[in-house]
Parts: structure tokens; C-alpha cells; sequence
């Protein structure tokens, strides 16, 4: 009998384009980067696949490209405002205040508030509260509790419980004698389950972070019960939160006395300085992304659409001529000697 081997070998296909790609950051990010680009920009790791590599970076730079815009266009119109806002309260210092007056600022700042709200892509702000660019933690509201300060009668050890309207309630155990920062890191873990985080500031303050939507279900409804060192004991007290720090949602105008409108414009300015340097670090940020993209694109040599269809044709087509050649020799193999030889004849 006749015995026959077959070896069967995988085809080897290769896309074009498919190498090593380095991508790096901008030249001008070495000096005048600003947080968002070493966040959003920064190098990334190397990935044998430059095809799925260069893919995943050009459709995150178009993402950020288009937050950028949308964060763009919402601080030039909250800036736009604020300059009507200035311009209100210049008068009102000059010649005093009128209902009007008052209603132009009031709408003035409901338009600043649905501007920010608006200003969204993928369901997430890409302005937060203090005008900051911020194109993944715009949502975060940060706030502190009047009184909760690790420095305020340090020398007096005390336990504060504290109930948050979520229904969830913590411990603080202050010792009287550290400075308050195992005691915060101990807090830090317990409201993290809640959806909040806690970290210490400089001044000794506790400061939370919370998402927007539950930032305002705290207005007015934290409570605080100590033992009638810090806070007073027994019944739990009802605290108004503090922002921090005060933003677009906390402005208010004091039209009252010059003193009041002095500062209510000196506030104003604030604002105003912080749109203008956001707008400044969007259009540095859309530059260097501009630049990384460009890059990306003449490094990675993707193929276009029609040739990875020609290249999954020719591979469907060598498919079927091995199946055919293989079912060939199989069957040769598989004939009787005696068959082949009265073929033979």
C-alpha cells in the first residue's frame, strides 16, 4: 500500500504599516505644557501592532479635539457674559442700582449656569465650575463642612459623626494629639464606598469630593454631631456647606453698597482672567494635539480601505486554492496500489 504525507504550513499575511510605532509628545510640551496635555497627551506605551496602536490614538485625538472645541465655544460665550456682568455693575457703581439692573445680572448668570451645564461631550462637562479646562473631571465638586478643621481645638480629643443625605454616616476620632492626618486617611477610606473622597487642605480644612449630582442633595442637609467640643453634642446639627472653592454656581452680586458692587467686580475679574487662561491652554492643547496627530498618521502609514479589501480578497483566494491542492493530494493518498496500477495501463 501506498503511504503519503501531507504537510500543511499556515499562510503568512501581513498588513502593511504593521511595525513598531513610537509616539511621543510634542516639542513644545517640554516647556510649556500644561496639565491637561502631560495628562492627555502623554507618551504612550509601545505596542507590536501599529495598525490597532495608531487606530486607538487617532480616534481618542479626534475625541479630545472635539471636548476641546465644545469647551472652547462655551468659555468664549461664558466670557461673553461675564463682560455684559462687568459692565452692569460698572454702572451701578457709577450711577447706582435698578430693578432692571438686577434682573440683567440674575439672567446674566442663569445663562453662564446653562452655558457650563451644556458644555458636554459624552455626557461629561468639559468645564467645571471654576472655569477650569477639565475633559474628564469637570463632574467633581469639591466642598467642606464649616468647622471641620483638624487645627480647631487640636489639644481636645473628641468623636464627630457625620450623616450625609446618601443615608450613609462615618466616624472621625480626633486623638488630641496627631495632626489630624491618619485621622483623614481614615476618612478618606470610609466614604469611598459612598462615592466621595476626602484629603486634607492646607489651611486644616477636610475637603470632599463628590460628583456633580450628588454635590447638590449635600446643600443643607449634612449633619454633624460631636461631643460639645468642636460640635455640639446630643442632637445632630444641620450644616450648609462650603464650596471649594467658590465658582460660577456660588457668584452672587452685592448691589447693597459701593462696597459690595467693588467687590462683586473684583470677582467678576477673577472669572473673567480664569476664561481667558482657559481659553489660552484649549488653543495650546488643540495646537500640540493638532501636532501629535500629524505625526501619527505619517508613522503609522495606515492602509487604506480599498487595499485591506484587496489584501482579504487575495487572502480569501489563496484560502480556496490550498483547500482545493490539499483535497487533491488527499485523495491521491488515500487510492489503492492496485488502482493506480490499472491506471497506469
Amino acid at each position: 500500500m501506498a503511504v503519503s504525507t501531507v504537510e500543511v504550513r499556515p499562510h503568512s499575511i501581513k498588513l502593511t504599516g504593521q511595525g513598531t510605532t513610537s509616539i511621543a509628545p510634542s516639542q513644545a510640551s517640554d516647556t510649556t505644557s500644561t496639565s491637561l496635555s502631560k495628562h492627555l497627551l502623554k507618551p504612550q506605551a509601545e505596542i507590536s501592532s501599529a495598525y490597532s496602536l495608531s487606530g486607538v490614538l487617532l480616534t481618542q485625538g479626534q475625541q479630545h479635539a472635539t471636548s476641546v472645541q465644545i469647551a472652547t465655544k462655551a468659555l468664549q460665550g461664558v466670557g461673553k457674559e461675564l463682560t455684559q456682568v462687568k459692565k452692569q455693575l460698572t454702572q451701578a457703581l457709577s450711577h447706582g442700582s435698578t430693578p432692571q439692573m438686577t434682573d440683567k445680572l440674575s439672567r446674566s448668570k442663569q445663562v453662564i449656569e446653562a452655558t457650563l451645564n451644556q458644555a458636554r461631550f459624552d455626557d461629561k462637562r468639559v468645564v467645571d465650575n471654576e472655569l477650569h479646562l477639565k475633559l474628564d473631571t469637570a463632574d467633581v465638586r469639591r466642598f467642606s463642612i464649616p468647622g471641620l478643621n483638624v487645627h480647631r481645638m487640636s489639644e481636645r480629643a473628641e468623636q464627630v459623626r457625620l450623616d450625609f443625605p446618601s443615608g450613609g454616616s462615618v466616624m472621625l476620632q480626633f486623638d488630641g494629639q496627631s495632626d489630624g492626618q491618619r485621622t483623614v486617611k481614615q476618612l478618606d477610606r470610609s466614604v469611598i464606598p459612598m462615592g466621595m473622597r476626602a484629603s486634607l487642605a492646607n489651611d486644616g480644612s477636610i475637603v470632599f469630593e463628590v460628583h456633580e449630582s450628588a454635590y447638590a442633595a449635600m446643600q443643607q442637609q449634612v449633619r454633624v454631631t460631636g461631643e460639645g467640643h468642636r460640635f455640639p453634642a446630643g442632637q445632630a446639627n444641620t450644616f450648609s456647606i462650603q464650596a471649594e472653592p467658590d465658582g460660577m454656581a456660588e457668584l452672587k452680586f452685592d448691589l447693597g453698597s459701593r462696597d459690595g458692587i467693588k467687590q462683586s467686580i473684583a470677582k467678576v475679574n477673577q472669572h473673567l482672567k480664569q476664561a481667558q487662561s482657559s481659553l489660552s491652554e484649549a488653543r495650546q492643547f488643540q495646537s500640540q494635539l493638532d501636532t501629535q496627530m500629524t505625526r501619527i498618521q505619517s508613522q503609522s502609514k495606515l492602509p487604506s480601505e480599498q487595499q485591506v479589501s484587496e489584501t482579504l480578497s487575495g487572502f480569501s483566494q489563496l484560502s480556496q486554492d490550498f483547500t482545493t491542492t490539499f483535497q487533491a493530494l488527499n485523495a491521491q493518498a488515500n487510492v489503492r496500489r492496485h488502482t493506480v496500477v490499472a491506471l497506469l495501463k
